[in-house]
């Protein structure tokens, strides 16, 4: 069972501190807390697996070259280390080609029972997708952030240099502006399937 995020915020600013000062052993369950973390965000991103383990690699060895450098009031060790990852992933896109955004509709679970119910999720989700390539960058990464990633709206802006109220406003507007726009999408379909 995994603690709540509160008590592993405290736990990391904790084994930061003793690894700091030296405790190998901290830093080893630092390490094993938050790879899985760092793993995810860098793969969702990169799709090359090598190039995805080489920068998860890299932001873990920037970790241990600026442990001393973390300051508690800024925020949690784990948007701390993501801020590396991902700088990490834009320098890395930077270098290798423009890259589409993360596919988050990709991540989403499906409800759905059937083949039929399992075509309309589909369908569903195919609007959606398209909705959110119209979305400006830097909103589809909040959304992917939020979402994809599964970061707080304080880690989220920890991570863009953001108020936290700034946040929540954002992705709850987006949110609602997605929903409406898919409403008449979905109720168009009613009203021609009731024709049918």
């Amino acid at each position: 069972m995994q603690l709540p995020w509160p008590l592993r915020d405290e736990l990391h600013a904790r084994r930061l501190a003793r690894a700091r000062d030296g405790d190998g052993e901290a830093f080893r369950a630092l390490y094993r807390d938050l790879y899985p973390d760092v793993v995810r965000f860098v793969a969702r991103r990169v799709p090359a697996r090598a190039d995805a383990e080489d920068l998860t690699a890299r932001v873990f060895v920037a970790f241990v070259e600026r442990l001393g450098d973390y300051d508690r009031e800024r925020g949690s060790v784990r948007g701390w280390l993501l801020t590396f990852a991902r700088n990490a992933v834009i320098d890395h896109l930077r270098r290798s080609r423009p890259a589409a955004a993360p596919e988050l509709l990709d991540l989403l679970p499906s409800d759905a029972v059937g083949p039929e119910g399992g075509l309309l999720r589909r369908e569903q989700l195919d609007q959606l997708a398209a909705l959110v390539r119209e979305l400006p960058a830097d909103t589809r990464e909040l959304l992917a952030l939020r979402f994809a990633d599964g970061l707080r709206h304080r880690e989220i802006a920890e991570l863009l240099g953001l108020q936290e109220a700034a946040v929540k406003q954002r992705v709850s507007r987006v949110l609602r502006d997605l929903r409406a726009r898919l409403r008449p999408a979905a109720s168009k379909k009613g009203a021609e399937s009731a024709l049918a």
